[in-house]
């Protein structure tokens, strides 16, 4: 058969060959139809990320539940977007797909600590969305549906990196019989839910004479909000704080100020956990509003890897000071998730002077004369003006202009706060500032002396 001449450069865009190209792939009823499923189980990984996030105490899994958040929400943004391209109006996408894909989703939430958690979503669920992915690929047509064929690169990368993340973190933490053996049992449990939906595509053989284990999710779930972490934060109930007041005290020598600031975005752990409260409690907003959280959330946890790598590149042990809960307890168990939000702008917005806010934060690093702090600011500084953008566009139809918010907050912020007082040991609120400065600058501290900060006033967070 006679075709057209070659000249030797790759044909159809070096997407594919000739013979790659000229088969009939997935109809677009049938793209739509595994997108949609594979978007359900992107959602229901986001509200698993979200939920673990506080009962969750060990550190290097908050920061991956973080970041695999936004990667989720990136994911399902990119799926509904194809799916509106494709003769299907987004909402399509909110129903469950598929009653036995559902109740996949909802055992996997019910998982009971953090090896549960991880053999549960790292040994089972992404590899089954993996499998999904992968196989969608292969079948598609690579010229035809090549924005399908983009995303799914895409996210099958991702996917790979969080299941491999996933498997070291299990390697390490399930070291003995007892641990290997939890991971087993949950494995299988969510595994036979898994070949009960055919896989998330829901076209793997579902084997003859299957029966599924008793469910966990006999009813609704409940998550926890009140921030747990392992040993390596201390006390997380000293609630003697001295960052915001030394990076502000201009009696105080630069180096220990900026070793304030340094501490304070280590600090931020506390803005994740307390977002993931507003994400769960917030139900019915557009994808875009649960992707801009998501996105936030993991932009505020890169600020505290910002200053753990600092501190790791000054050679010094952060688990010998405490790294305290208190602020995004008090607002996690004492604030309705409106309110939490509100709060979160009001801090936003008063970082945007620039008298007292990040690029105040800017200059004192660079002062100090400490050419990695100016670079960690500069970051947190940019993003930092990305979210105050994102509260105006969420807070506006549900509390009022930027005035009226900041109204609210203050109302807010001047109300008690219980879960502080209850936790509160007197005789632990110790002042570890003084030795920190000790250790990690060699002299003594210039700043201002006493406990100012017993507690950061909740709209001068320490996170921010």
């Amino acid at each position: 058969m006679a075709t057209t001449p070659s000249l030797g450069i790759p044909p159809l865009a070096g997407l594919a060959t000739y013979e790659e190209a000229a088969r009939v792939g997935l109809s677009v009823d049938e793209n739509v139809d595994r997108m949609r499923r594979c978007n359900y189980v992107e959602r229901r990984l986001y509200e698993i990320s979200a939920a673990f996030l506080n009962p969750t105490p060990e550190w290097e899994v908050k920061t991956a539940l973080s970041l695999h958040l936004w990667l989720d929400a990136e994911h399902g943004k990119a799926l509904r977007e194809r799916v509106a391209e494709l003769r299907r109006p987004p909402l399509y996408l909110d129903a469950v797909p598929n009653p036995k894909l559902e109740a996949l989703m909802e055992e996997a939430l019910r998982a009971q600590g953090t090896l549960e958690l991880l053999a549960g979503v790292f040994r089972v669920i992404r590899p089954a969305l993996l499998r999904a992915y992968q196989q969608h690929l292969a079948e598609t047509n690579p010229i035809f549906d090549h924005p399908t064929c983009r995303l799914l690169r895409i996210a099958i990368g991702e996917e790979e990196q969080m299941i491999g993340w996933g498997e070291q973190a299990l390697a390490t933490l399930a070291t003995d019989p007892e641990g290997q053996e939890v991971c087993r049992r949950w494995e299988a449990h969510l595994q036979a839910y898994v070949q009960a939906a055919g896989g998330v595509s829901g076209r793997e053989d579902v084997p003859s004479g299957l029966t599924l284990p008793a469910p966990r999710a006999a009813a609704p779930f409940v998550p926890s909000f009140d921030p747990q972490r392992d040993w390596r934060s201390g006390d997380i109930y000293n609630f003697c704080y001295r960052a915001n007041d030394v990076y502000n005290d201009p009696e105080a020598d630069l180096d220990e100020r900026n070793l304030a600031l340094m501490f304070k975005r280590f600090h931020e752990m506390d803005v994740p956990e307390m977002m993931a409260s507003i994400i769960l409690q917030t139900p019915g907003k557009p994808w875009e509003y649960y992707r801009d959280m998501a996105r936030q959330v993991w932009d505020e946890c890169r600020h505290a890897l910002m200053g753990e790598v600092w501190f790791w590149k000054q050679g010094v042990d952060t688990s010998r000071y405490p790294n305290h809960v208190g602020w995004c307890m008090h607002l996690n168990l004492d604030r309705t998730a409106l309110e939490r939000h509100i709060i979160l702008y009001a801090i936003e917005q008063g970082l945007m002077d620039g008298k007292v806010g990040k690029r105040f934060e800017w200059k004192i690093a660079q002062e100090s004369g400490d050419p990695f702090a100016t670079f960690l600011q500069d970051y947190d500084w940019a993003d930092e003006v990305l979210h105050a953008q994102y509260g105006r566009r969420w807070l506006k139809p549900d509390a009022g202009d930027v005035k009226t918010i900041l109204e609210k907050a203050r109302e807010i912020a001047n109300r008690p706060a219980p879960a502080i007082d209850a936790r509160t040991r007197p005789e632990n609120q110790t002042d570890w500032w003084p030795q920190m400065v000790r250790d990690v600058l060699g002299k003594e501290s210039t700043a201002g002396t006493g406990m100012a900060s017993r507690f950061i006033p909740t709209l001068i967070s320490g996170s921010g």
